[in-house]
């Protein structure tokens, strides 16, 4: 797992996507332990992060617009494709740890025909007509009190990725799905 700043080419068609250097969120020098460790001792331990201020936090001025955060879910090892860019982070803290909801848009999850590594470098995608949305929850073992801001399971007992519902579409309304196979259509005849 990794998180990587690409800068990004749009136009009306395509976007191009060229890595950059990788981002460092977790650890005691990562951003999160950075920005948690900024906050009033006495504020909110509930907090958000847009890509373009996490993006300012690493040190990157001027047009943060044309850079984005992917976050690598395959690997390095992987015959496979799937990055997905970090759009927030929301952060809550308590004393020695942080649980992260973050939310993201796929930009591609394929299996790749040749070097995945070697495509990950550089790549240009169809803009997507509609993008495909996501949650994810992380867990880190750092907080306002202390900790080594490592990695952790979250306190969520499924832990499980989110797909957010889609505007238009009939999920989180109550209504049967019209047109779709996510199979509300048919445990609401039930």
């Amino acid at each position: 797992m990794a998180f990587l700043i690409y800068k990004k080419y749009a136009n009306a068609e395509t976007v191009r996507y060229e890595k950059v250097r990788p981002l460092k969120l977790g650890g005691r020098d990562g951003l999160i332990a950075q920005h948690v460790n900024k906050l009033p001792a006495a504020g909110t331990r509930s907090w958000k992060l847009g890509a373009a201020t996490l993006l300012k936090l690493a040190g990157f001025a001027g047009a943060v617009d044309e850079l984005a955060v992917l976050f690598d879910v395959a690997g390095k090892d992987a015959p496979n494709v799937c990055l997905y860019e970090l759009t927030r982070i929301h952060g809550s803290c308590l004393d020695t740890s942080t649980q992260l909801a973050l939310d993201f848009a796929v930009v591609v999850d394929q299996e790749i025909d040749g070097d995945a590594a070697a495509y990950v470098n550089s790549f240009e995608i169809p803009v997507p007509e509609k993008p495909r949305l996501l949650g994810e929850t992380l867990a880190l073992t750092g907080g306002p009190g202390g900790g080594d801001w490592k990695w952790a399971a979250t306190s969520l007992q499924i832990g499980a990725t989110v797909v957010q519902a889609q505007p238009g579409h009939g999920h989180g309304t109550g209504e049967p799905c019209p047109s779709c196979t996510c199979g509300r259509r048919e445990a609401m005849k039930k």
